[in-house]
């Protein structure tokens, strides 16, 4: 691996920032899910640590992002992600049902296109903060599209026929 310190974040204002430095070779990945999880942030990382200043209102969902990144299941997790993430996302279903807070047989219910949807949004978005799964999911999960109304239709619609 190289020597460089990767630059990492914007210039935010808020009135209560909050710091963060971890020795850890996951800057890169801690970026991304930072990013994607939209918390306003600045730092830099290197090879071997990280340190960032972050907006103190999304306190939550950087300690969550972070001990997802270092905590002993990750490995495991990310494993079971790149196992699964290719052919079999509906692998995932039983996790989608639960962040959704819904049974999992309400989601087998749904048609197969939008399962396979909230599974592969889960698995493209598994290292973000739980707030931002579940945003995401519910966006794959709104999916289901309503098929386009005539001009007939519409006229029917609104008491002109």
């Amino acid at each position: 691996m190289s020597e460089y310190v990767y630059k990492i974040g914007d210039d935010f204002e808020c009135a209560d920032k909050e710091y963060a430095a971890l020795n850890t070779d996951k800057g890169q990945q801690i970026t991304v899910a930072l990013t994607a999880s939209g918390v306003p942030f600045k730092g830099h990382f290197d090879k071997s640590r990280i340190s960032f200043a972050y907006d103190g209102e999304y306190k939550d969902s950087v300690q969550e992002i972070i001990d997802k990144f270092t905590s002993n299941g990750y490995a495991d997790q990310h494993n079971e992600i790149e196992t699964h993430k290719d052919g079999n996302n509906l692998y995932f279903l039983p996790t989608v049902a639960k962040l959704l807070r819904m049974t999992e047989g309400t989601l087998r219910r749904r048609p197969l296109d939008i399962q396979l949807a909230v599974c592969k949004r889960y698995v493209d978005n598994w290292y973000c903060d739980k707030y931002t799964i579940q945003h995401e999911l519910k966006d794959a999960l709104m999916l289901i599209t309503k098929p386009e109304l005539t001009d007939s239709d519409k006229e029917k619609a609104v008491g002109k026929d």
